[in-house]
């Protein structure tokens, strides 16, 4: 069968450019060897989000007494959120399904990898040919020296998710964000929660300011997160009371269970790659042009396959973008203004540049603050902890970024995201008149303070 495109997997940036092109015209396949939506789906983000939601129930009961609303203590039957979850998982399953045969993409339900120019060979025994070829093939969690996910007692993201058990003590290898999510989520299942990370601050190459990594970490502290930095995991032993992780500090550390957290590495091998002369870099990512093609004419790579954050919606972006310029329209991607939402308690969100970086980058800048304890509504909602911080450029006024600590912040920073993605100036953001009582008006207070005209906290 021939097509005018196939595409090698089912994750957000593989359907999303199916979709795409098929509604632009093309003949589309999209090979997928799992599950319609990819890890982000079905083992990553949306899971994590679900759980992080139904979790956030139990901390907010047992903050009720301040209200003077008091509940009986919360009784998890785990069995009953796993199901939950995953009824999540497949509404939104069957949705990608159905769209994709709403735009006339065939779906093909093998393993696919490269067989040679414009020919794509699947597990099932057939050949599929195609003008252009786009690789989706996403990521996979990291093992690290003496610590394999075959292991009953170490986890990967993927079996936290699953939710086969709670385990009484957690040890968390690696400070990130897909580490401190899952301590956060299993920290108000009820797990005590140790968080080991190698490097000197937790969230390494998360652009996030001093600020709100103080209170990032004062903030897990509080929730009974142990968090040790500078702590590189060594090995594991089995002892009679668990397992033991040794640190190459001396330092011991006991636990029921181990959640391997320290980064994911694309999906490059086993591809074919070679059949058709694929670079690739020394950590397996494809290299890729301006347009996403490779080194191979008619050989398009996305997502977390190519370089650039490992982030949905970043391959979704590129999705769009390939599907754009196939159908002979080029359009820009700013990898700098992606924008970034951690689910820890309370929330990161951030876009563009931070204080530091923008200094850093030779910026004259103005800076405004607005802190969540001035909020009407986040003191209604018992949320006083947190902050909104905006960072322009002093002559102009326009907006290079914005960080959002609190109740909240991964929905509050798309009205950053559209300001700095459109050149917009802080005015725009503090002249436009925002509801009231509501949290978003904490970002046009933060832009009324760049511009030292701020009316419910001191200027700057």
């Amino acid at each position: 069968m021939t097509y005018d495109v196939v595409v090698i997997g089912g994750g957000p940036g593989g359907y999303v450019s199916a979709i795409r092109m098929g509604q632009l015209g093309l003949k589309i396949a999209l090979v997928e060897k799992a599950k319609l939506g990819g890890v982000c789906l079905h083992w990553g983000c949306v899971p994590t989000k679900a759980l992080y939601a139904a979790t956030r129930l139990v901390a907010r009961a047992k903050e009720a007494p301040a209200y003077g609303i008091a509940f009986g203590e919360p009784r998890i039957e785990l069995e009953r959120l796993t199901t939950w979850k995953e009824g999540v998982v497949r509404r939104l399953t069957d949705g990608i399904a159905s769209l994709l045969k709403a735009n006339a993409v065939t779906v093909i339900e093998a393993e696919g990898r490269l067989a040679g120019p414009g020919r794509v060979a699947l597990s099932s025994g057939e050949t599929l040919e195609a003008r252009r070829i786009v690789l989706a093939t996403g990521s996979s969690p990291v093992e690290v020296p003496g610590f394999c996910f075959s292991d009953p007692a170490v986890w990967s993201s993927d079996k936290a998710l699953a939710l086969s058990e709670v385990p009484e003590r957690l040890l968390v290898i690696g400070g990130g964000v897909i580490g401190l999510e899952l301590a956060t989520i299993y920290r108000r299942l009820g797990s005590a929660v140790t968080v080991i990370e190698l490097l000197q601050e937790i969230l390494p190459g998360i652009d996030l300011g001093r600020r709100g990594l103080s209170l990032l970490r004062r903030s897990l502290a509080a929730q009974g997160i142990d968090v040790h930095l500078e702590a590189a995991a060594e090995s594991l032993a089995a002892t009679a009371d668990g397992a033991v992780v040794r640190a190459r500090s001396g330092e011991s550390f006991a636990a029921d269970r181990v959640l391997l957290a320290v980064g994911r590495r694309p999906n490059s091998l086993g591809i074919g790659l070679e059949t058709v002369g694929v670079a690739a870099d020394r950590r397996g990512f494809v290299l890729v042009d301006e347009h996403l093609e490779t080194s191979a004419p008619g050989v398009f790579a996305i997502g977390d396959l190519v370089p650039g954050p490992m982030l949905a919606h970043k391959a979704s972006a590129e999705g769009l973008k390939l599907a754009a310029w196939f159908a002979g329209e080029e359009t820009a991607l700013d990898y700098s203004l992606i924008p970034q939402a951690i689910f820890t308690d309370p929330e990161v969100a951030l876009v563009g540049l931070s204080e530091e970086s923008a200094r850093g980058a030779g910026h004259e800048v103005a800076v405004g603050r607005f802190p969540y304890a001035s909020l009407g509504k986040a003191l209604g909602m018992n949320e006083p902890e947190g902050f909104f911080q905006v960072v322009a450029e002093r002559k102009t006024g326009r907006l290079l970024g914005a960080q959002i600590v609190g109740a909240e912040a991964s929905d509050l920073i798309s009205e950053a995201a559209v300001a700095v993605e459109n050149g917009l100036t802080v005015a725009a953001i503090a002249d436009a008149v925002h509801p009231h009582p509501t949290l978003p008006e904490g970002l046009k207070e933060a832009a009324e303070n760049a511009l030292g005209r701020a009316i419910h906290t001191a200027n700057r």
